[in-house]
């Protein structure tokens, strides 16, 4: 791109016909020089926004950014609340508590915080599912897939860390069964269950546990992946349409930035919305001892939850280990699984139909389970 679409032009003009004060103004470097000297910060910037588009790209691009953009708000929210929580059993209720009803934008910050892991859970799918469909993890993007599925399963990570620390009824109920998921693995089930928990049972051990990884392991891993994500984005490029469009790559500035921009503002925006309108709740206390509380795990776990219902008695493994198991192995290899060279999905036939087998399978169990979930429940 040409320096001028982005600097306005000025009038040449020798400098023996300039005034002595503008030859002066010339030759002092700004504050902008004396930093793009020692980092080159604006040689990047401008390598990115007159990066080549493929034609065609659009809409369904921006979901990255977008992702992002949400992961961004994620981490400034969740470092807000943790300046006010306290991780062990005897505060951690009374602290979230205070976050939610006394402190002045509490509920506002948590309630970023919550809709922003279901947001970021759902455009997750969203980028995924465009990725796969678009073939996009065709050579020579094999590892920016397979990175890409590290993400996801980090963030699901986060999702089940983060679901105890209000320690209340729902939080401690659906962990208890969460862990008790790890259980049923053969062999090492019980040792899992115990080392996960902390114990034997879910308790304060448990708790610190939880919020060390939620706090400290899983962001650091989470970026990590995120810039080798990036890296690779960067080195291979956006994959264009799969059938090829007529025209000429166009630079990302204006065109696709505009559509970015516009993405990122309405889902942080309806993310804003979701925080006002639907203020985060919060049960009682956590009781180990009560008997009253049926436990539901968020949303996005619902599906697994519902599986494990209808498997009879001793065949519970298929639905706890066995068909996640194989259906995360098989998103790590399907870059060598899908051997098709073709990225249109008329070209790559199994591999479309059985992905769609899974979500639908997927998605019909996780509905069953949102509309079997009692009102007084926020899935």
């Amino acid at each position: 791109m040409d320096d001028r679409i982005l600097t306005p032009e000025r009038p040449s003009m020798p400098e023996e016909e300039l005034p002595p004060e503008e030859v002066r103004e010339r030759e002092r470097p700004t504050w902008k020089d004396w930093l793009d000297l020692r980092t080159g910060w604006w040689g990047f910037v401008r390598k990115n926004l007159e990066e080549p588009m493929p034609p065609g790209v659009g809409w369904w691009q921006t979901l990255g950014n977008l992702l992002l953009t949400l992961l961004v708000f994620q981490f400034i929210t969740g470092f807000a609340l943790a300046m006010y929580y306290t991780p062990h059993p005897e505060g951690a209720y009374q602290s979230v508590r205070a976050i939610t009803y006394e402190l002045p934008g509490g509920s506002v910050v948590r309630g970023l915080h919550m809709w922003g892991s279901s947001f970021i859970v759902v455009v997750m799918v969203l980028h995924t599912l465009r990725t796969f469909f678009w073939g996009s993890y065709k050579k020579p993007r094999e590892l920016t897939w397979v990175v890409g599925v590290f993400i996801f399963q980090i963030l699901l990570a986060f999702s089940f860390t983060g679901y105890l620390l209000p320690w209340d009824q729902k939080a401690y109920w659906a962990t208890v069964v969460g862990t008790r998921i790890a259980g049923t693995v053969p062999w090492i089930g019980d040792g899992l269950m115990e080392f996960i928990r902390g114990g034997h049972e879910v308790g304060a051990p448990t708790l610190t546990r939880f919020y060390a990884i939620h706090v400290m392991l899983l962001p650091a891993t989470l970026v990590l992946f995120v810039a080798i994500h990036l890296y690779l984005v960067r080195r291979h490029h956006i994959a264009g349409p799969v059938v090829l469009q007529k025209g000429k790559p166009q630079p990302f500035f204006p065109g696709q930035l505009f559509k970015d921009a516009v993405v990122v503002l309405f889902g942080v925006g309806l993310l804003v919305y979701f925080a006002y309108a639907f203020p985060p709740a919060l049960e009682r206390i956590a009781d180990p001892t009560g008997t009253d509380f049926s436990p539901r795990p968020e949303w996005y776990f619902l599906g697994l939850y519902e599986l494990l219902k209808v498997m009879p008695p001793g065949w519970e493994v298929l639905a706890t280990l066995v068909a996640p198991g194989l259906v995360t192995i098989g998103m790590f290899l399907l870059p060598w699984l899908d051997r098709s060279p073709y990225r249109h999905p008329a070209r790559r036939q199994w591999a479309i139909v059985t992905a769609t087998f899974i979500i639908l399978f997927i998605g019909i169990f996780t509905l069953k389970g949102i509309l079997e979930t009692p009102k007084h429940h926020t899935p």
